[in-house]
């Protein structure tokens, strides 16, 4: 794991909760955040919408966190869910959430590294939502993606913007937490140099993309 990867895994690793507490829709501070952080949702209501009309279906949520998307997969229809996480206090909010909601049976999730995890099988639908955020090498983590879907890669990448870049910039910085954004050429750079052949890039909220990828033309 390089330098930058363990400065990834500590933050998350201090700040399980913290990040669990956003989708946590009985706390106040919700609302606040549907406003503030519309993309955190907007991202994921897009993803729900590229596996509408499929059923049985496999996930695998890269960059898992608290589990909360993988209990909406299993509810969009999949079969199957595995969530793979490097934080594990995040991959214990996961567990007990499915447990909660009744899906844990359907779900599955792995405190390892994704880029050197062997996996038995291909996905259908390889998924990381508010990922590529932290990585300092996309070309690399997204041909992974690839590697391992037998039909659609999905993920989200925070854009270029004038206001919110630059103080959330700061705010990770003085945590000790790498950031990156993209423009749509350098996201269309990235999918090119990652082997992606058939791909669409998709806008949401003020500044993010989400990347629709089928590798079965890749």
């Amino acid at each position: 794991m390089t330098v930058e990867s363990q400065k990834v895994q500590s933050y998350f690793q201090r700040r399980a909760k913290q990040f669990d507490s956003l989708y946590d829709e009985n706390r106040w501070m919700f609302l606040v955040n549907r406003v503030l952080r519309k993309g955190l949702y907007d991202r994921v209501l897009l993803t729900l919408r590229e596996m509408e009309g499929s059923s049985n279906f496999t996930v695998l949520d890269v960059g898992c966190g608290s589990g909360r998307n993988s209990a909406l997969f299993v509810e969009a229809g999949a079969s199957r869910v595995v969530g793979i996480d490097v934080s594990d206090p995040m991959i214990e909010l996961a567990q007990a959430y499915v447990e909660r909601e009744g899906v844990a049976e359907h779900c599955r999730f792995l405190s390892d590294d994704f880029h050197t995890h062997s996996f038995s099988e291909r996905f259908d639908y390889v998924v990381a939502l508010g990922v590529f955020d932290y990585m300092a090498e996309p070309v690399r983590t997204l041909r992974r993606m690839a590697a391992v879907a037998g039909g659609c890669v999905i993920a989200s990448f925070p854009g270029v913007s004038l206001v919110r870049m630059p103080l959330r910039r700061v705010r990770y910085a003085l945590r000790n937490c790498p950031l990156y954004f993209y423009s749509r050429e350098s996201l269309a750079r990235v999918a090119e140099e990652a082997g992606l052949r058939k791909y669409r890039v998709v806008p949401y909220s003020s500044s993010g993309f989400l990347l629709i990828g089928d590798v079965r033309h890749a």
